[in-house]
């Protein structure tokens, strides 16, 4: 692990509880709507995928339809055998491919990408449509800023588990939230130049190893540079898993990949943060919130604990790198 964070006090995070923005999972404004009265800042939203078909279009339409006007949006693709690169390029955005895994992938697409703003967006989620505009003005005060993620629709007794969990994480929200050792809260908007230099941190051998925790890891590194953090409200919706078995999927590869990050002996403290209970659901009012959200971290929590011994005895990890790392 690298020296201690920067002993500046963190900015005042924004208040937001109680807001609203947009409609159903960030359906709003339509992007004919969008402002035309001054050039607006080049936002690059980079979205990593592997086997994305089922949730790819539901992500890109809502970049395309931001009431923001001046966004591109670059897919970093890692070897996908569905129709995932097919329906990126359908849709009219930067498609590019990258032999490894998440982290490396972000990294990608960082290299890639000509923004002044780099937007990290995962592609099973959905962006409220003003989310970049009420996000740009913040940046001249942050260099970092945190999106609040809501769960979408969520219908299944998992995904409910989900949503509760997302609740608790933005119900208290102190300067304490925002530091990646102890926090659950990881910022997605980013400066780029200061996001390139957090990446250029990270070293070199594990950029192309590393599936989980590679925000947490981006979030590490740039907040050395920075404690110039903010919150936006309302502004991801998540997909969640429905299913047991595709929860249990996601985060048995979190777990493989982490054994290989344990061997390096780097991050060990943001690999084990989210193991276990979030301290603020037993305080009062939050119990309901709490309790569900400690059974949902205990299930993939197994999962990963599953991934983490077992991994080693199975087949590479999809997206492996093909080529031994120098």
């Amino acid at each position: 692990m690298r020296e201690p964070l920067p002993s500046q006090r963190p900015l005042a995070y924004l208040a937001y509880q109680g807001a609203t923005f947009g409609t159903s999972c960030g359906r709003g404004s339509s992007g004919a709507e969008r402002s035309a009265l001054a050039p607006k800042p080049l936002v690059s939203v980079t979205v990593p995928t592997l086997n994305s078909e089922s949730v790819i279009a539901g992500c890109l339409a809502s970049v395309k339809e931001q009431s923001y006007p001046n966004i591109e949006t670059i897919i970093v693709d890692s070897l996908s055998t569905d129709r995932t690169r097919e329906i990126a390029a359908s849709n009219g955005v930067k498609v590019i491919t990258y032999e490894g895994r998440l982290l490396g992938a972000r990294y990608q697409g960082v290299l890639q990408s000509k923004g002044q703003y780099v937007l990290l967006l995962d592609s099973d989620q959905i962006l409220e449509a003003t989310a970049i505009e009420r996000a740009i003005p913040l940046m001249a005060e942050y260099d970092l800023l945190v999106l609040e993620e809501l769960s979408c629709e969520p219908e299944s007794w998992l995904q409910k588990l989900f949503s509760a969990d997302k609740q608790l994480v933005h119900r208290n929200v102190d300067d304490r939230a925002l530091d990646p050792l102890a926090a659950t809260l990881l910022p997605r908007l980013f400066r780029r130049d200061i996001l390139l230099r957090g990446l250029e941190n990270i070293p070199r051998e594990l950029i192309p190893l590393v599936v989980y925790p590679d925000h947490d890891i981006i979030y590490f590194e740039t907040r050395r540079i920075t404690s110039r953090v903010g919150i936006l409200p309302t502004a991801v919706y998540h997909l969640e898993p429905a299913s047991v078995a595709a929860a249990w999927k996601k985060h048995f590869r979190y777990g493989r990949s982490l054994r290989e990050l344990d061997e390096s002996r780097r991050y060990k403290e943001l690999a084990q943060r989210n193991w276990g209970f979030r301290k603020s659901g037993f305080r009062p009012g939050n119990l309901r919130l709490g309790l569900q959200s400690l059974f949902l971290l205990t299930l993939v929590g197994i999962a990963r604990t599953a991934g983490y011994w077992l991994g080693g005895r199975l087949a590479p990890l999809p997206g492996s790198p093909q080529k031994p790392v120098s």
